[in-house]
């Protein structure tokens, strides 16, 4: 059975194909990691090979890709190192890790995507309402 790697796009900034999604220019290659779970694949376009990994927080990551998702979830909903750590069952330093990586995966994709918009006018009329309306008598 075919594995399914239409959601993967090359990461080569070269080629012709980066970031182009269900192209077919992408095929499979084999299952990696320690449990077997992460897709290694190849562009057909610039001959590239890639884990489904790269680029991401997760790329080299010896947790389990669940365990990653739960100490991104719980800094998500507010919760401190600390806390995170006890509720997930992981050392402080382990989240901070985890912490700053997804953290500054984001202000990447942030600023990738950010950087083409033209904004021409920005309406901030019910934060004003709402500041105003909360204001202390």
């Amino acid at each position: 059975m075919p594995v399914d790697v239409s959601d993967l796009c090359c990461i080569n900034s070269e080629c012709p194909d980066a970031g182009k999604r269900g192209t077919g220019n992408i095929r499979f290659v084999r299952w990696t990691g320690k449990r077997k779970d992460i897709r290694f694949a190849r562009c057909r376009t610039c001959r590239k090979p890639f884990s489904e990994r790269k680029g991401t927080p997760l790329f080299k990551a010896i947790l389990p890709r669940s365990e990653i998702v739960s100490i991104v979830e719980h800094l998500m909903e507010g919760d401190g190192q600390r806390k995170t750590g006890r509720l997930t069952h992981h050392r402080q330093d382990t989240v901070a890790r985890y912490q700053k990586l997804t953290g500054l995966h984001a202000k990447a994709f942030h600023d990738e995507k950010a950087q083409h918009l033209d904004v021409p006018e920005l309406q901030l009329d019910e934060k004003w309402s709402f500041v105003k309306k909360n204001k202390p008598t």
